[in-house]
């Protein structure tokens, strides 16, 4: 048995619902600024519809909701990578784009029954508060660790030590023989990106350092970690291993690449063929412009990632070594607006090289077509930034070297308490690829000698 419907829905929803939320969201959500009328009869089709939805849908349905899905369907349809991110997504979606939460910045580990305490970052609450690696706790603000169930202790544990800055989180936890009660006192936690820093050939002085992602604050801790691997004996090159690090933050990129560069334009961005904006270095922000450089690329090298390695290639300042990059050549903005508790990425312009290249490669959306007519498709050899040395690697080989990245390792000051955790719970202790089993990497060392030779000269 049908009934049929008292308007033709399916030919209001085709036509006219993703058109009509972006701006009567806007006005719904109270946008500080005055809005035109809404058109219509798309603006009476958006209210008919959502009242007889939840009027007459066979499932009872939340009206806020309805909404948060079609304007996250409007805003996706417009290309890959802009995102409406709802109220209660927001916490997640910063510490996904920015590194940051807030909680005791500390890495546990369940083993067993055991929740066991790997290390605290460096500087986080939880090295304030006392925390040390091998450290088992026991209560979480007085609840019983053992409470939680097996199957998903350890992201239920995480749960209850995380919280709002400036809160405090009770621990009772057994070290050794004894037991220790610590008071946490919460703040803002930056996941540190420089995964890796060593000497990739110590006899030579070569430097290695890889970074997983553009969050506020990498330029500093990359400064950092190559002042320590020339602290005892200098530096006489570096390679800096991007590859699998998806971008994230321009104003990062721009200072990581103003540490190599005195001068010079490093990225212009551009709307709809009109210059927007070009960033320039600094001679006084220059920290290493003689170091010689390489910089290791992949197919998952995307976005400022691939900024970086334009402008280090367009100036002569660095080798790509690898294969070609991703080809994300869009600028995203993240909009916030005051008492809002939304936020929405855009994308709102390309990015150029200093030599003028767009680096997006051609995609596939709004159902665009060539002036043939035929569909616009990803064209595997367009866009990105090609190598100077190709270096391609079985994609089998590829994923076991990203898992060797990807595993932070452990700092500094922790590294050999950490050992014992590892070697008292069969803890596999985290070791970086090496050029003996990485091609990749193989090639990039080779090509760094042969510039640090050059410059020796």
């Amino acid at each position: 048995m049908s009934q049929q419907p008292r308007l033709p829905l399916w030919f209001l929803v085709a036509n006219w619902l993703l058109l009509v939320i972006a701006f009567v969201a806007g006005s719904m959500l109270g946008s500080r600024h005055q809005l035109p009328n809404l058109p219509e009869p798309q603006a009476t089709a958006l209210e008919v519809i959502h009242a007889e939805i939840l009027k007459s849908h066979v499932e009872q349905q939340d009206g806020n909701a309805l909404l948060d899905r079609a304007i996250a369907a409007m805003v996706g349809g417009l290309d890959e990578y802009s995102r409406y991110v709802p109220p209660a997504k927001v916490a997640s979606y910063v510490e996904e784009s920015t590194g940051r939460y807030e909680g005791v910045g500390m890495v546990m580990s369940q083993q067993g029954e055991d929740l066991v305490v790997l290390y605290p970052f460096v500087g986080s609450p939880a090295e304030k508060g006392g925390l040390l690696p091998g450290d088992r706790i026991l209560t979480i603000d007085g609840k019983p660790v053992a409470e939680l169930p097996m199957e998903s202790r350890s992201s239920a544990a995480n749960e209850l030590v995380r919280g709002p800055a400036d809160s405090d989180v009770r621990l009772q936890v057994a070290r050794a023989e004894t037991t220790a009660e610590l008071t946490v006192h919460r703040g803002p936690v930056q996941i540190p990106v420089v995964k890796w820093a060593h000497l990739a050939d110590p006899e030579q002085r070569l430097g290695y350092v890889f970074l997983s992602d553009f969050y506020p604050g990498v330029a500093t801790e990359l400064a950092s970690a190559i002042a320590a691997l020339g602290k005892d004996g200098g530096l006489r090159g570096l390679i800096l291993d991007l590859r699998f690090d998806g971008g994230g933050s321009l104003d990062e990129c721009i200072d990581i690449a103003n540490l190599f560069l005195p001068s010079g334009v490093i990225v212009s961005t551009r709307r709809r063929d009109q210059l927007l904006e070009e960033f320039k270095a600094e001679a006084g922000k220059c920290r290493f412009p003689d170091l010689p450089l390489v910089l290791l690329v992949n197919e998952r090298s995307a976005s400022a990632s691939e900024v970086l390695a334009g402008a280090m290639q367009d100036h002569e300042r660095a080798a790509i070594v690898g294969v070609r990059t991703y080809g994300k050549g869009y600028v995203n903005t993240v909009y916030t607006w005051k008492n809002m508790p939304f936020r929405l990425k855009l994308t709102t312009a390309h990015y150029y090289t200093p030599k003028g290249r767009n680096i997006d490669r051609p995609h596939a959306r709004h159902g665009a077509t060539n002036p043939d007519g035929s569909p616009v498709v990803d064209d595997p050899d367009a866009g990105g930034i090609v190598p100077d040395v190709v270096a391609a690697i079985d994609p089998s080989l590829s994923s076991r070297i990203e898992e060797r990245l990807v595993t932070r390792e452990p700092p500094a000051p922790y590294l050999e308490a950490f050992r014992a955790v590892a070697a008292t719970y069969k803890i596999p202790v985290p070791e970086p690829p090496t050029a003996a089993e990485d091609s990749q990497l193989a090639a990039a060392l080779q090509t760094l000698r042969e510039r640090a030779g050059k410059q020796s000269r």
